[in-house]
Order: C-alpha cells, then sequence, then structure tokens
C-alpha cells in the first residue's frame, strides 16, 4: 500500500475547509475514523470531511462516490453518508476531498 498522506490533521481540515468552503470553517472538526483509502472527520453535527490518505486509488474512487452516492443513496438498504460538496487538490492538499453528510452508528461493516 503507498500512503499518499500521513499528515492529516484538524488543522490541515480546518485549512481546507477556509480556502474551498469557509461557509463551513467555522465548524468544529474532530477526528472520526481512519479507513482502508480515507481519514474521516466530524464537522459540526451534520457533516464529515473525508480525504484520501493510503492508496493510489483513493482519489479516483471518492470522486466516483462524490458523482453515484448522491443518485442511489435513497435505494440503499442502509443509511448511507452522501456527499455534499468536493474539495478540489490545492497546494495545501493535492488530492480531491469531500464533505458529506454524517451517519451517526456504527460502521456498516460491523451492522446488523
Amino acid at each position: 500500500m503507498t500512503h499518499i498522506s500521513d499528515d492529516i490533521t484538524a488543522d490541515l481540515v480546518m485549512a481546507l475547509l477556509r480556502e474551498q468552503h469557509a461557509d463551513l470553517a467555522k465548524l468544529p472538526v474532530t477526528f472520526g475514523a481512519v479507513g482502508w483509502d480515507n481519514q474521516l472527520w466530524r464537522l459540526g453535527e451534520e457533516l464529515a470531511v473525508r480525504l484520501p490518505w493510503a492508496t493510489d486509488d483513493a482519489s479516483e474512487l471518492l470522486l466516483k462516490e462524490f458523482s453515484l452516492v448522491p443518485q442511489v443513496a435513497s435505494g440503499l438498504p442502509l443509511r448511507t453518508p452522501v456527499p455534499q460538496r468536493l474539495g478540489q487538490p490545492s497546494k495545501t492538499f493535492p488530492h480531491p476531498w469531500i464533505v458529506t453528510t454524517w451517519v451517526p452508528g456504527e460502521p456498516a461493516d460491523r451492522a446488523p
């Protein structure tokens, strides 16, 4: 596995929000989880930020998620985080990233 970035922090997430989605930059940011391809940071009470961090394919998969999940989420059997906004690669973080809805509860792979 190729690591894209081990340097994702709350400060980085806040900097990205200030740069590209300033209306969200005042919401609190807290660590959520690390997955196979992405890191999840909770943004306020209703949103989350997902950033690719581990594999070379993570950015491409995140872009597919951004374009496809809003179309299929309502038909899925579990509540699904729905991408709301797309963050563009920049000098601050050279990969796309997304802001999604926050879904409380257990990860889907642990749900009955």
